[in-house]
């Protein structure tokens, strides 16, 4: 999918293709990026002209950048910044047919590649900040209006989990109005967009000195939910920084929750969006997003006749790419009651969502992120 094409006219064109054989979720050539086995990225250039012309060759470039964009009207003024950063950068000069100054009719072809450096991360959308993968081909002719570009965005999946890694669980653990323990925990603090996480949910009975001792729990509602805060900056005017957020999963928990004064576990299955709607942590210049998965509950003790109160489990994650194998399902899912591994705790200022009647598993609404070269 090009971005930008002044790449044809009448007589003469300039195309970027590659040899991959899967797209993205944007339709855009689809690469692997993996601690083991870096992304290589390899394609080319072709130049036609069906007569003479005089122009230079064509000068090709890679960038792997981040990119910030905001505007927005504050007191009667505006607010705007743009910056931009570049992580990896590549430029091939493409000879073409030539007789001194004059292109000679036919067909240029240039093979390229890249190979791309670690740590880079995943490709990112988004409507004021993302990470892309840009290829711009361009000739400079007699006049600068007459000039020829085009621009070709690859999609790559730059995951940080190595193969056959042993995950280390992560536990998140409170102590709710000091009276009540509550465990939650996850196969590990880094997920991957796609991935069916298991999110086990353990409340202890209320503690010996608590007034509630062997008084049952009452569970009215819960929601699994995970949210996404993106941070733009523009270094260069003082470091402004500008702050968005948004939910992007929900999962209603509504029902199957016990009545007990003994306390109790719960696994409950969650599946993570894909990389169209769920974006991959990052921390570069201009953009940041970082992510918390959140348990939120309303529960209410049994004997009593209050209102049901708020109680509520932050997770720290941090989101990556799928690995190959998780999108060809070569590799097993991870076990549905990882054990206890550590313990962090957080507050927020979040509200109770309005009850749905949803089961305790996600069925998937969210569209494949990759297609075959075969596939619509």
């Amino acid at each position: 999918m090009a971005i930008l094409d002044y790449s044809k006219d009448t007589s003469k064109s300039i195309t970027i293709r590659f040899h991959s054989q899967e797209h993205g979720p944007e339709g855009q050539p689809l690469y692997y990026h993996t601690p083991e086995e870096p992304a290589v990225i390899r394609g080319y250039v072709e130049f036609t002209t069906i007569k003479e012309t005089k122009a230079s060759d064509i000068t090709l470039t890679f960038e792997a950048r981040a990119e910030s964009k905001w505007s927005e009207e504050h007191g009667g003024s505006h607010i705007s910044f743009h910056h931009i950063t570049r992580l990896q950068e590549q430029t091939w000069d493409v000879k073409l047919n030539r007789t001194n100054k004059t292109i000679t009719p036919g067909v240029t072809r240039y093979e390229f590649e890249v190979q791309l450096d670690p740590d880079l991360p995943p490709t990112i959308e988004g409507r004021r900040g993302w990470f892309h993968y840009r290829f711009k081909a361009h000739m400079q002719r007699d006049f600068p209006f007459r000039n020829m570009a085009v621009k070709q965005l690859v999609w790559v999946y730059s995951s940080s989990l190595r193969e056959l890694e042993e995950h280390v669980p992560k536990v998140y653990k409170l102590v709710w109005n000091d009276i009540l323990p509550v465990t939650c925990t996850l196969p590990s603090d880094v997920l991957y967009q796609g991935q069916v996480v298991p999110l086990t949910i353990r409340i202890d009975p209320f503690l010996e000195n608590s007034i509630h001792k062997d008084q049952d729990l009452i569970i009215t509602s819960a929601v699994v939910k995970l949210k996404e805060y993106t941070v733009l900056r523009e270094p260069r005017m003082l470091d402004k920084k500008r702050g968005e957020k948004k939910v992007v999963f929900v999962l209603p928990v509504m029902e199957g929750w016990p009545v007990t004064s003994q306390g109790f576990e719960r696994t409950v299955l969650a599946e993570l969006p894909g990389a169209r709607d769920l974006a991959a942590s990052i921390e570069t210049v201009p953009v940041t997003k970082a992510h918390l998965l959140k348990l939120i509950m309303m529960v209410r003790v049994g004997s009593m006749g209050e209102e049901a109160r708020e109680l509520r489990v932050e997770m720290g994650v941090r989101i990556t790419s799928p690995r190959p194998e998780h999108i060809r399902g070569t590799v097993p899912e991870y076990p549905a009651l990882p054990p206890p591994y550590q313990a962090s705790s957080s507050d927020d200022d979040d509200t109770m969502p309005p009850e749905f009647s949803r089961s305790d598993t996600a069925q998937s609404q969210f569209q494949p992120d990759v297609k075959d070269a075969g596939s619509p």
